[in-house]
């Protein structure tokens, strides 16, 4: 019995794959589409599927894989990854110069570059954009790829100054900090009067918050006799080391040399934002409708 019936088993396995072969052989045009096939979109337009919801089109608030490459399509920095080596090359700069110790770059802006609704790219832009991102209610976690840049760590963690009122001479960093970099001597800091304010010794910064500021004099006695009668000022978007220095040209200053900064301005967080969409549509500005971008792409 067992034998007759393994015979009908083979039998009915046989026509099964006569039947397959038969059929996959006897295809009909009518069964040339399959499922998931979508057709191009018409025109100069990519259609990108990111797998995951983007957490938000802003480029100073996410920091997520899925909306960097989305940043890469809208947004464009001073310099963006070369696509073969992902090594910085010009983006809304077309050239820059950097100083012999590497503490201050200056970037020359395209003149054709512009937001998506027409408007130019100017200095002023990026300038925005670099204190909007580092503000700390705006809250960004790529917010320390910029604490290269003179005083933007400072601002970021609401830190103050320490000046004398009755002379208004601000305390230095290098008077209280043994080993604190200093700066090389110079007959005369030329330049605008921003250029010579963020080229002069380096400030000394405490905590905003007094129970921050307790434990760090606690520690240094010789810090905390120098306080007496002085006073505290915060420390201003406007002393962050950035500069417009005219519309096509932007300058950098950094407290410490960093001859690989043109790879940070690569990243997202030093893309510009459009000061005029912010203003008007506040945290809706990223949304569809109201933003405004400067890449290759828009949305």
């Amino acid at each position: 019995m067992l034998k007759h019936n393994l015979m009908y088993l083979r039998y009915f396995i046989a026509l099964l794959l006569l039947a397959l072969v038969a059929a996959s052989c006897n295809r009909s045009d009518r069964f040339t589409a399959y499922f998931g096939r979508t057709r191009p979109p018409a025109g100069e337009v990519l259609r990108y599927v990111s797998g995951d919801e983007p957490e938000s089109l802003d480029p100073q608030v996410s920091t997520g894989q899925p909306e960097g490459r989305i940043y890469m399509a809208l947004y464009e920095g001073l310099t963006v990854y070369g696509p073969k080596d992902m090594q910085p090359v010009p983006g809304v700069a077309e050239r820059w110069d950097i100083n012999h110790d590497s503490t201050e770059f200056t970037f020359h802006l395209r003149r054709n570059a512009r937001w998506s609704n027409g408007d130019p790219l100017t200095a002023k832009d990026f300038v925005y954009s670099l204190r909007r991102g580092l503000a700390p209610e705006t809250a960004s976690r790529f917010a320390f790829l910029a604490y290269y840049v003179k005083y933007a760590q400072p601002y970021n963690e609401g830190a103050v100054f320490v000046r004398d009122p009755q002379t208004g001479q601000f305390l230095l960093r290098k008077d209280f900090e043994p080993g604190a970099a200093t700066p090389e001597a110079q007959a005369e800091i030329s330049g605008t009067q921003f250029h010579q304010f963020i080229n002069a010794p380096e400030r000394l910064t405490l905590p905003g918050d007094e129970k921050g500021r307790a434990k760090v004099l606690a520690a240094d006695p010789k810090l905390q006799a120098a306080l007496a009668g002085k006073e505290f000022v915060k420390v201003a978007a406007e002393d962050v080391g950035i500069e417009a220095v005219d519309d096509y040209t932007l300058r950098y200053t950094l407290v410490q040399p960093a001859s690989f900064f043109l790879g940070l301005t690569s990243n997202q967080f030093f893309s510009p934002v459009p000061r005029a969409a912010i203003e008007q549509y506040g945290d809706q500005w990223a949304q569809p409708g109201h933003i405004v971008t400067c890449g290759p792409f828009k949305l």
